[in-house]
């Protein structure tokens, strides 16, 4: 983003958090997408573990649903990590963290990054997503994440804040769900990894579109 673009955005949000503010929007009480009732398998991908965040992590996200499941692929043995967080409310202290930033708190070492495309059912053009290769004690992982609720799909943090104002007046409501994708890199490129990634983003995908459809 160049110097110019970051200033306008900055300028943007600080007057939709002043805006905001002074208007006071309440958000309507929302139900949760049912993210424990995502299916156990997408296509050849089964579901082999179901895990659930340490309570410091727990407390340190507090998401209102969220799941966190290992699926295989029956054909090649990949394995994909698959984590969604549902929050209710971007207006409050808390709110989806970026991966950019928790796992390289957590150790991992960024080799590459940038913006991907990937084709999914029921749109008509790709969905932006953040491709990351991380590296720990000589282990390489594929992270594939994005933001989304029933009204946008976006990769870049600051794009939720750009939306919340006026999902608050429209809507009232400024819900966001993180879909972050964990795929464990077996040689020094990713192409593989990335294929797999993007077979079960495009299965995956239209079931997140009914769950998160169903918030209401």
């Amino acid at each position: 983003m160049n110097r110019a673009v970051f200033i306008a955005v900055c300028a943007i949000l600080v007057i939709q958090a002043g805006v905001a503010r002074m208007l006071s929007i309440s958000e309507r009480e929302l139900s949760l997408p049912g993210l424990h009732q995502l299916p156990y398998d997408f296509g050849s991908f089964k579901a082999a573990d179901e895990q659930v965040l340490e309570p410091a992590v727990l407390e340190y996200l507090r998401p209102d649903e969220y799941t966190l499941r290992d699926y295989v692929n029956a054909s090649d043995g990949t394995r994909v990590n698959l984590f969604v967080g549902f929050f209710k409310s971007l207006q409050s202290t808390y709110g989806p963290h970026s991966p950019r930033n928790c796992l390289p708190s957590a150790g991992w070492l960024q080799r590459s990054w940038k913006i991907s495309h990937l084709d999914v059912p029921g749109r008509s053009e790709p969905i932006a997503v953040n491709e990351y290769v991380l590296e720990k004690s000589g282990e390489n992982i594929l992270v594939l994440y994005w933001y989304q609720n029933d009204r946008h799909v976006w990769a870049e943090e600051f794009q939720a804040k750009l939306t919340m104002l006026p999902d608050l007046l429209r809507y009232r409501r400024s819900d966001v769900s993180l879909v972050r994708l964990v795929i464990p890199m077996s040689g020094p490129t990713w192409d593989r990894e990335l294929s797999t990634g993007a077979a079960f983003t495009k299965l995956a995908f239209p079931v997140l579109v009914d769950h998160f459809s169903s918030v209401r």
